[in-house]
């Protein structure tokens, strides 16, 4: 049986992500935030092999640490590597189809940007959603942020909240934010800038990890 998602999701995209260094500080940030955090690689136009390698070393001490692992958009590399779960965008396998290929092995996240993808997903089977963009941010430069009230949409979807799926809110989320987006009825959190921007981003995910715990309890 897939367990709960941990609250606090880093992701590790674009030039993050292709550092070599991340094998040492992703090791770190799972070692440091245990249960409550899961670290995303996400290396788009990368050799598979590398992307293998680096989920490989980060699962086992993901596995240690009782955290999570998540390779973005690859199942096959996930389900290669052992990871805790795989995340799916757009341009991804559907998530019916890949709860089929994964056969329970692993948790399924799916992305979406609306209440309506929000339940075709939710009716699909993922173990959880990312739902943005919540706050403007440099990623996606000129799309407005939806605000908070986007979780509250799909929070009230009728199968998301038949099925209970936990919503992680994306997009421009830092520690100040947090409260608004458990408010509108997020289960947790997933951030990009505001770990990696830090001159210390190890510190920078502790301290959004206390700041989730007083949030969501």
């Amino acid at each position: 049986m897939i367990s709960r998602p941990p609250r606090l999701h880093v992701i590790a995209t674009g030039a993050v992500a292709a550092d070599e260094r991340l094998a040492f500080t992703g090791g770190r940030l799972l070692e440091c935030c245990g249960p409550g955090i899961a670290l995303h690689i996400r290396l788009r136009g990368a050799p598979a092999r590398r992307t293998f390698e680096l989920a490989s070393s980060l699962t086992a001490i993901a596995e240690e640490a009782g955290a999570w692992l998540v390779v973005n958009e690859r199942l096959d590399i996930a389900l290669a590597a052992a990871a805790q779960a795989v995340q799916l965008g757009r341009d991804a396998i559907g998530v019916e189809d890949a709860n089929r290929l994964a056969g329970g092995h692993l948790a399924v996240g799916a992305s979406v940007h609306s209440g309506r993808e929000a339940e075709r997903a939710a009716e699909a089977g993922a173990d959880y959603l990312v739902v943005g963009t919540i706050y403007p941010t440099v990623s996606h430069p000129g799309r407005p942020g939806a605000g908070p009230e986007l979780i509250r949409r799909c929070a009230s979807g009728t199968v998301v909240n038949r099925a209970r799926t936990p919503l992680l809110a994306i997009g421009g989320i830092d520690a100040d934010r947090i409260a608004a987006v458990a408010g509108a009825g997020a289960y947790g959190v997933a951030v990009v800038r505001a770990v990696w921007d830090s001159e210390d981003p190890v510190r920078a995910a502790a301290r959004l990890s206390k700041k989730i715990e007083g949030a969501f309890g």
